[in-house]
């Protein structure tokens, strides 16, 4: 059930405190990116929008979506200037735990599972945390068996343990990196052997060893959202990269009325792995979404190349946030603030030269200005690290490679890439103001 956040074209009466409410109901059941899709098609649904696919000519106010794969997801509100968009971008995937297609084995009288890592993470913060088993899976009869064992309080958790401080002397003098690698990401199955919990999958569920080649199975963190700090004006949870603009994006989409310029939400996938994929937005998803909305707006010339070179757009990521346990890493005149407002990013990925950096050019930035400053809505600019510390990439430069104009707009977070992320209440309001802002101005 959706509250009453979200209802057809109507801006609702709600502050921070009620939108943080509602987000973190989001977080707790986005928690994979099939789960994140199911539930933007879901609150999408209960706002008016249909499939574009059947329809026969669009109007302005029309609510539209193109589901892709169950992985990928675009929603648009058609403007009364139908030949131009209005785009915000953010990614449906986080870092997770990937089940092996063979991932059973036995050792020390246990059962454990081999695991691939999928995005940037660093190890050893996933050990000794409860997991989830979160995923689908295809028997070989075709039955779709759906797994949510952790979900639920009274059901099974799983875990990948590390040695005690008693026995690490010789670990704990090695570097993160080598004192806990991907290689030991070896999760307890059960007790006994690999053989029996085979066994047991397959009285359980009818799933045989095989059927783990056919399937999309992954460990995320078993804890729902919560308040962090005193104040409890932080929120901490796993997924919140990138599922804090997500949730923003969506609300500001269903909340928009007929705006002037077509409102456009691209909910795209495989971003942690650096935007490979069908599902991706090197893919041509997006470009089949223009493609499908030029030949039903009937606007003489409208074409899907025009669309998008003519589009304006956010990639709203998160990024870093200033963290004063590590001062040195950050430029601190050049670093987002937990608290500030949304972190608005003239280039990102950026190393030595700019190297690989999508740049909005001081028109856009402008045009971006104009917006907050209208709105009234708190911001900062940053950049993720001190030159020569690191980087990182989002779905800009496969926006901007289009032709369209765009930035990256986010809230910024603490411990990003772990299984617990912290961001600002108030970072995450802003966000969703300037959303909904872009979309209608």
């Amino acid at each position: 059930m959706m509250s009453d956040f979200g209802q057809k074209g109507v801006a609702m009466n709600h502050d921070v405190t009620s939108f943080s409410a509602e987000y973190k109901k989001f977080l707790a059941l986005a928690k994979t990116e099939r789960l994140c899709v199911r539930e933007i098609a879901s609150r999408l649904e209960t706002a008016g929008f249909v499939p574009i696919e059947g329809l026969t000519h669009l109007v302005p106010g029309d609510r539209i979506y193109r589901l892709t794969k169950k992985r990928t997801i675009i929603a648009a509100v058609v403007g009364r200037n139908g030949e131009k968009f209005r785009l915000v971008g953010s990614h449906v995937d986080s870092p997770k735990l990937d089940l092996k297609p063979e991932p059973f084995f036995s050792a020390g009288r246990l059962a454990l599972m081999k695991l691939h890592d999928y995005g940037w993470i660093k190890p050893y913060q996933w050990v000794n945390v409860p997991l989830e088993l979160r995923g689908i899976i295809f028997t070989r009869d075709g039955n779709e068996v759906e797994f949510a064992l952790g979900e639920n309080d009274s059901g099974p958790v799983f875990t990948i343990p590390d040695i005690p401080p008693h026995v690490a002397g010789s670990q704990m003098k090695e570097t993160m990196e080598s004192g806990f690698n991907v290689s030991q990401l070896n999760a307890v199955a059960g007790t006994g052997s690999a053989e029996a919990v085979l066994d047991l999958l397959k009285s359980r569920y009818g799933i045989g060893k095989d059927d783990f080649a056919c399937a999309d199975l992954c460990l995320v963190p078993h804890q729902k959202p919560v308040d962090v700090g005193f104040d409890g004006e932080l929120i901490g949870g796993y997924g919140q990269d990138d599922r804090a603009p997500v949730f923003a994006s969506l609300i500001a989409l269903i909340e928009t009325g007929i705006p002037n310029q077509t409102a456009v939400a691209f909910f795209v996938d495989k971003e942690e792995v650096a935007s490979t994929g069908d599902t991706s937005a090197q893919s041509f998803v997006l470009r089949n979404f223009a493609s499908a909305y030029a030949r039903l707006i009937a606007v003489r010339g409208c074409d899907a190349d025009s669309l998008l070179e003519g589009a304006e757009s956010i990639s709203a990521d998160v990024t870093t946030g200033f963290d004063p346990n590590f001062a040195e890493k950050f430029d601190e005149t050049n670093i987002a603030y937990i608290g500030g407002g949304i972190a608005v990013e003239k280039y990102g990925a950026a190393g030595a030269g700019k190297f690989r950096a999508s740049e909005a050019s001081a028109e856009y930035m402008q045009v971006v200005r104009c917006i907050l400053e209208t709105e009234g809505i708190p911001w900062q600019t940053g950049t993720l690290a001190k030159l020569g510390v690191g980087g990182g990439g989002t779905i800009a430069a496969f926006l901007s490679r289009y032709g369209m104009d765009c930035v990256d707009a986010g809230p910024c977070l603490l411990g990003m890439h772990s299984p617990f992320e912290v961001g600002s209440k108030k970072d995450f309001f802003s966000s969703y103001r300037f959303y909904r802002g872009f979309f209608n101005s």
